[in-house]
Protein backbone atom coordinates (compact mmCIF):
# COMPACT_ATOMS: atom_id res chain seq x y z
CA UNK A 1 0.00 0.00 0.00
CA UNK A 2 2.89 2.36 0.70
CA UNK A 3 4.19 1.87 -2.84
CA UNK A 4 0.83 2.97 -4.27
CA UNK A 5 0.86 6.14 -2.15
CA UNK A 6 4.43 6.87 -3.24
CA UNK A 7 3.42 6.53 -6.91
CA UNK A 8 0.48 8.87 -6.37
CA UNK A 9 2.82 11.48 -4.91
CA UNK A 10 5.24 11.17 -7.84
CA UNK A 11 2.54 11.84 -10.43
CA UNK A 12 0.79 14.58 -8.49
CA UNK A 13 -0.18 17.62 -10.54
CA UNK A 14 2.23 20.53 -10.36
CA UNK A 15 1.18 23.64 -8.48
CA UNK A 16 2.91 25.83 -11.10
CA UNK A 17 0.42 24.99 -13.82
CA UNK A 18 1.13 24.26 -17.45
CA UNK A 19 3.83 25.59 -19.70
CA UNK A 20 2.98 28.92 -21.31
CA UNK A 21 3.11 29.55 -25.04
CA UNK A 22 5.84 32.14 -24.45
CA UNK A 23 8.07 29.49 -22.88
CA UNK A 24 7.56 27.18 -25.85
CA UNK A 25 8.33 29.95 -28.36
CA UNK A 26 11.47 31.02 -26.47
CA UNK A 27 12.65 27.40 -26.20
CA UNK A 28 12.23 26.70 -29.92
CA UNK A 29 13.81 30.04 -30.83
CA UNK A 30 16.78 29.41 -28.56
CA UNK A 31 17.36 25.93 -30.05
CA UNK A 32 17.28 27.40 -33.56
CA UNK A 33 19.66 30.21 -32.62
CA UNK A 34 22.14 28.00 -30.76
CA UNK A 35 22.41 25.25 -33.35
CA UNK A 36 22.03 27.60 -36.31
CA UNK A 37 24.75 29.81 -34.85
CA UNK A 38 27.07 26.83 -34.50
CA UNK A 39 26.45 25.83 -38.11
CA UNK A 40 26.88 29.41 -39.32
CA UNK A 41 30.13 29.73 -37.37
CA UNK A 42 31.44 26.51 -38.86
CA UNK A 43 30.78 27.84 -42.38
CA UNK A 44 33.27 30.62 -41.63
CA UNK A 45 36.25 28.31 -41.86
CA UNK A 46 37.77 28.45 -45.32
CA UNK A 47 35.33 30.99 -46.70
CA UNK A 48 35.91 34.42 -48.21
CA UNK A 49 33.90 36.11 -45.43
CA UNK A 50 35.37 33.98 -42.64
CA UNK A 51 35.32 36.49 -39.80
CA UNK A 52 31.86 37.80 -40.60
CA UNK A 53 30.32 34.32 -40.70
CA UNK A 54 32.12 33.20 -37.56
CA UNK A 55 31.18 36.38 -35.66
CA UNK A 56 27.55 36.08 -36.77
CA UNK A 57 27.45 32.46 -35.63
CA UNK A 58 29.02 33.36 -32.30
CA UNK A 59 26.52 36.17 -31.72
CA UNK A 60 23.58 33.94 -32.66
CA UNK A 61 24.78 31.23 -30.29
CA UNK A 62 25.23 33.71 -27.45
CA UNK A 63 21.76 35.20 -27.98
CA UNK A 64 20.30 31.70 -28.13
CA UNK A 65 21.82 30.91 -24.75
CA UNK A 66 20.87 34.23 -23.17
CA UNK A 67 17.17 33.95 -24.07
CA UNK A 68 16.20 30.97 -21.90
CA UNK A 69 18.75 31.58 -19.15
CA UNK A 70 18.29 35.28 -18.50
CA UNK A 71 15.45 36.86 -20.49
CA UNK A 72 12.74 34.22 -20.03
CA UNK A 73 12.96 34.00 -16.21
CA UNK A 74 12.80 37.79 -15.97
CA UNK A 75 9.74 38.00 -18.24
CA UNK A 76 7.77 35.30 -16.40
CA UNK A 77 8.10 36.90 -12.96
Amino acid sequence: MAAQENNDMIFEESSRGGVSALTIVFTVLSFVLVFGGMVLGSYGFGHEYAWELFAGGLIATCVGLILPLWVLPNIEK
